[in-house]
C-alpha cells in the first residue's frame, strides 16, 4: 500500500493497533498477504474472531483495485463464506483475484488459507472505484 494512508487499521504502519498487513503480487492477478493473529485478535480461545477474518478479506480485495489503478476503491458489497474457525498463532495467506471488471466496479474473490493449503474463509465482493477516480 502507499505511504499515503499510513493510519489504516489494515494496512497503516502507523497506527499503533493496526494489523500492519504488507501485501505482494503473486504474477499478474493475485494480490496477497501472509499475517499470523495474535490472542489479541481472537474470539473464543484460540480462534481469529470472524470481523478480523472479514477484514482481511476485505483488505486484501480493496487493496488489490487500489494497488493495480493508484485510487481509491470503496466496498459496495462484501460477503464472506466462513468455511471452519481460523486459527491464532499460524501463518495464514490472504489472497485476492479479480474475477470480472466493468467501468469503475471490479468484482473480486480472496481467500483465508491455513499453511497446508485449507481455505478457512472466502469473500466475494464489488470493489469500486472513487467518483472521478
Amino acid at each position: 500500500m502507499s505511504d499515503r494512508y499510513t493510519w489504516c487499521f489494515a494496512c497503516g504502519k502507523d497506527n499503533p493497533r493496526g494489523l500492519h498487513l504488507q501485501f505482494e503480487w503473486i504474477g499478474d492477478n493475485c494480490y496477497q498477504t501472509v499475517f499470523t493473529a495474535g490472542r489479541e485478535q481472537q474470539s473464543y480461545d484460540g480462534l481469529v474472531h470472524g470481523g478480523i477474518v472479514s477484514t482481511l478479506l476485505d483488505e486484501v480485495m480493496g487493496g488489490y483495485v487500489y494497488e493495480k489503478t493508484g485510487q481509491p476503491a470503496f466496498t459496495a458489497r462484501l460477503e464472506v463464506r466462513y468455511r471452519q474457525p481460523t486459527p491464532i498463532g499460524v501463518p495464514l495467506t490472504v489472497s485476492a483475484v479479480v474475477e470480472k471488471q466493468r467501468g469503475r466496479l471490479y468484482e473480486m474473490k480472496s481467500s483465508v488459507k491455513l499453511p497446508d493449503g485449507t481455505v478457512t474463509a472466502e469473500g466475494q465482493a464489488r470493489v469500486l472505484l472513487a467518483e472521478g477516480a
